[in-house]
């Protein structure tokens, strides 16, 4: 069977993305990287996206090795697609949160550090192998693992190329949440039901290495939103708040 990215329906404002490569142990191809994007674009109403697996026993083996082949002077490298479309997912407005119930490996492993939040079962593994294939990685995966969990380990997960396994990727930061299904279900419900703007603004502060004009326009708007409005109203009326994301 094909690799393919299975989209559901929008639930309560959280969408769920759902790798499926059962022939190649959910290895990521072009395909399912076009169907990631295009998916990040249809975003109408989303509050949060969901990344998950279709087989419980791994959560991705990687890029597709097929496609490491010879790359001459001129030609892209795979790893420039990949750093885009992680790029896209760490920068949309909507939190992200990866369920990780097996192997994460290589570019399924960045994929988990461009999401917002990682849940992980016991069985949760993750690994950085460029080190035993001959490969420097991209400057983007190398970034995203430092501010994840820090230069050192950082240092120690890409030059040893080890496997981490759930309960020290949970002590060094890696995983959120050492839990199941469940955990990752009420978390995406609960950053669903959080003021939209608010928490794309925070969101987009948080990203940043010091205020700018940007962001305060981002407050300045979040102040004059409705959604602030029914926030005020919905505390001192005692009431769980009705967000419109406007």
């Amino acid at each position: 069977m094909a690799a393919s990215l299975e989209i559901s329906a929008l639930v309560d404002g959280v969408k769920t993305l759902t790798l499926s490569n059962p022939g190649k142990r959910n290895a990521l191809d072009t395909g399912v990287l076009e169907a990631l994007q295009v998916a990040l674009r249809d975003d109408a109403g989303v509050r949060c996206w969901l990344i998950r697996s279709a087989d419980p026993t791994v959560f991705s083996s990687g890029y597709d090795l097929s496609a490491l082949n010879r790359f001459p002077e001129g030609t892209p490298l795979p790893d420039e697609r990949l750093g885009e479309v992680f790029d896209a997912l760490m920068s949309h407005a909507a939190p992200s949160v990866a369920l990780i119930t097996g192997p994460a490996y290589g570019a399924g492993f960045e994929l988990a550090l461009a999401c917002d939040f990682r849940v992980g079962s016991l069985n949760a593994r993750f690994n950085m192998p460029p080190a035993k294939l001959g490969i420097v990685y991209a400057a983007h995966g190398l970034q995203r693992m430092v501010a994840r969990v820090g230069l050192q380990q950082a240092r120690r997960i890409f030059l040893t190329a080890r496997t981490v396994e759930a309960t020290e990727a949970k002590n060094i930061g890696l995983l959120d949440v050492l839990g199941e299904e469940a955990d990752a279900l009420m978390l995406a419900a609960e950053l669903a039901t959080n003021a939209p703007l608010a928490v794309q603004g925070m969101k987009r502060g948080l990203a940043m290495l010091e205020t700018n004009a940007e962001y305060e326009a981002l407050r300045r708007a979040s102040f004059n939103s409705d959604d602030a409005r029914e926030g005020k109203a919905a505390l001192l009326e005692k009431r769980k708040p009705k967000f419109s994301g406007r």
